[in-house]
Order: C-alpha cells, then structure tokens, then sequence
C-alpha cells in the first residue's frame, strides 16, 4: 500500500510516522495539528489505513457547511425534523460504522455543535436531529485544526472536556519548510505521484531541480508545493522537469535566516543520528563528534532535543548512517 505521507525517513517526520504507527491500531482519538496544507488530511488516510477497520474513513470539513447544516451533516436526521427534511438521512457519524470519523477544521464547531459531539463521544452513540432515540455507534474519531485548541480552550472558545476527549493522541505535523532536506527526495515521488493521477509518464528531473525548489518559503505548505508540482507538470510536456517550469523560482528571494536555519538541522540530524549509532550512549556519542559531555548536552538543549524522549523512540530501530556535509 503506497503511504500517503512521504518522508525519507529523517527528522521531524520520522518521529510523527513512529507515533502514528503506534495509535494507528488503538481505539484513541487522534488530534492533529500543524500549519494549513501540512498534510493533516494524509495523516488521517495513514491513520485509517493501518487502524485496520474494516469501515469506511469519512471526512467532514467543520468550516464549510454553515452551523444548521453540519449538525445534519454530522448527525443526519429524521424525516419532518425540519423544512426540507423529506426523508431520513443518515449523518457521518453513522456513515463512519465501523471506520473512522475525521473532522477537519474542529476548532470551527460552534459551542453547541461542541456539546453534542462531546455526548457522542463520551456514550458511543449519535441521536438524528428530530429524532427520539439515539443509537449506538462503533466510529474512531480523527480531528484536526490549523489553529491552537488549547489556546482557544484558554480564551472559552473551544470546551475543555471535549479537548481532552479528542487528546487521545496528538500527531503535530512539521511545517514544510523544517524539511528542507527532504526535498531530494520528496519532489521525484511528488512528481512521480501527480503523473500517476492524471494518467502522463512522469518526467525527468533537471538535476539540482529539488535544491532550487528547498531554497523557497512555501507558506503554503505541502499542499502548495503539490499545486506547484501540477502546475509545472502541464507546462513541462514530454521533456525534463526544469526550473522554467516553476515561476515562483523567479520571484521567490531566499529566505531570511536560511543559511542558519539548514545549519541548525544539519547540526540537529548529525546529533540525533550519531547518538542513534551509538544507542544514546553519551560518552561514545561525544567522543565521535569531537564533544566534551557537557557541550554534547547543551548542545542538545540548543536544538531543542530530549534526548530522554528520543531514546524511547529509538529503542529497536536498526541504527542510521550519520549525514553527510552539506555540499
């Protein structure tokens, strides 16, 4: 089964894919969280997919439907419940039997919306607006938002009890522009998967192509680089993949800072991977580097590592090879 998230393996990533698989099987609900276009829906699909229910993953974008309608929408209702209402429909909670429920964009529940999804998920079972029994359902919940919840639970915009229901799992995903050092191999499987879905041969790429494209901010995350890739593809024909094909390469200056933030990750992968090789034994960690103890210690601090996390992480996981310079 071809993963919906792509990653070579490395940091921030590979953490998020370890924990994924690890909730993936349990009944938990999940929060993700992350910048828009991060990949939260894929995460989702991820999530569903190795969860192992035999039921369907049905989607439901909290901000599109007005509130009226998504308490329909979520929870379906009776025939006469209201004008319109000329037959019994079923919500997406009860479409969702026995597979898996995402609600994207949760944070834009209203406060009421919030209450009733809060009862389904604390008693297992969803009432049809106009009806008079509620009936028990088997559904795995998925949330997402691009917003904090805990800050908004903090300022009484978001229910804290119905935050801790969804808490089961937290999944953050990395904004794109933490991996930068991805792109070699994120852009081929991009250009690679786009082709496939709109039935072309995949080109080839013009070598240093995945560079050029890492030196942009990408604001938009994974899904606007996606967007670039499809569009380059309509311009590109039958030969390469080349810089002319992606415009924003001529207008997009080099970010602020980036210089500093490439050696930051560098320094954070060779860190992270040599103490791997060397199965968080410190002292045979610093020696490799060339550290004293206490400098391989703060270093870590610097690069925000908890190097007690990451030791869990990494227990039974074969060892990398360390990173090579940059170039």
């Amino acid at each position: 089964m071809d993963p919906p998230l792509l990653t070579d393996g490395s940091e921030p990533m590979a953490s998020v894919l370890q924990e994924l698989a690890r909730v993936a099987r349990s009944r938990l609900p999940v929060l993700l969280s992350g910048p828009s276009g991060s990949g939260k829906e894929l995460a989702a699909r991820a999530l569903h997919q190795l969860s192992g229910r035999p039921g369907p993953l049905v989607p439901v974008n909290c901000a599109a439907f007005a509130e009226s309608l998504l308490e329909s929408e979520l929870f379906g209702h009776v025939r006469g419940a209201f004008t319109g209402a000329l037959r019994d429909r079923r919500g997406a909670v009860e479409c969702a039997e026995g597979g898996t429920l995402f609600l994207d964009e949760v944070a834009d529940l209203s406060p009421r919306l919030q209450s009733l999804l809060l009862r389904v998920l604390q008693e297992r079972e969803v009432k049809r607006v106009g009806a008079e029994r509620a009936q028990r359902v088997d559904v795995r919940f998925l949330a997402a938002s691009h917003r904090s919840l805990e800050a908004l639970a903090a300022a009484g915009a978001f229910r804290q009890d119905l935050l801790y229901r969804l808490q089961g799992a937290v999944l953050t995903l990395p904004a794109l522009g933490e991996r930068r050092h991805e792109f070699p191999y994120l852009v081929p499987r991009m250009v690679a998967r786009v082709a496939e879905e709109t039935g072309q041969p995949a080109p080839a790429l013009r070598p240093g192509l995945p560079e050029a494209l890492a030196r942009l901010p990408w604001p938009g995350n994974f899904r606007e680089l996606l967007h670039a890739i499809e569009r380059a593809l309509l311009r590109c024909g039958e030969g390469p993949l080349e810089p002319a094909h992606f415009p924003e390469l001529d207008r997009a200056p080099l970010p602020q800072g980036a210089w500093a933030e490439a050696t930051r990750e560098f320094q954070r992968r060779l860190l992270l991977e040599t103490l791997r090789r060397h199965r968080f034994r410190v002292a045979e960690a610093a020696r490799a580097l060339g550290l004293a103890r206490p400098a391989l210690y703060a270093a870590a601090r610097r690069l925000g590592l908890d190097l007690g996390l990451e030791r869990g992480l990494s227990r039974g996981r074969p060892a990398p090879d360390a990173p090579a310079p940059p170039g």
